[in-house]
């Protein structure tokens, strides 16, 4: 396993935990590429990713990572159970965050995958509102 891994897991559950953006966008790469698991058109360049993510982390409540595998090319899979508040109830969600890091440790490639289909939904519809109101 690439020396920077270890280093980039705790930095990423870091940022997570403390919802620190201006660390989020550190770790992004110029060209950085996000595919959501609510929209079929992914989101391209540091700007627009630090964004979304920033309201994602906004929209979780706390994240706790389970489980996390990685490889020798730089892929890292991190498996999380957390939380979503909609005016209806509080929704549990399970999740992986899939990243791709280029050869400078840098957030290259990044997807998300949530279940259930009505945690997704939901989570979804918080963003679009968020999203929306940024705008």
């Amino acid at each position: 396993m690439p020396a920077h891994i270890p280093t980039f897991i705790e930095q990423w559950k870091t940022i997570v935990a403390n919802k620190d953006i201006t660390a989020l966008q550190a770790i992004l790469a110029e060209e950085v590429i996000f595919y959501s698991p609510a929209v079929f058109k992914p989101y391209q360049g540091r700007t627009a990713v630090t964004l979304l993510l920033a309201n994602v982390i906004a929209v979780f409540d706390e994240l706790d990572y389970t489980h996390i595998y990685s490889n020798d090319q730089g892929g890292i899979v991190m498996q999380f159970q957390t939380s979503v508040d909609t005016p209806e109830k509080i929704m549990l969600v399970e999740g992986v965050d899939i990243f791709q890091l280029n050869a400078g440790g840098l957030i290259s490639d990044m997807r998300v995958m949530l279940r259930p289909l009505s945690a997704t939904q939901a989570v979804a519809q918080l963003m679009l509102e968020r999203l929306q109101m940024s705008m």
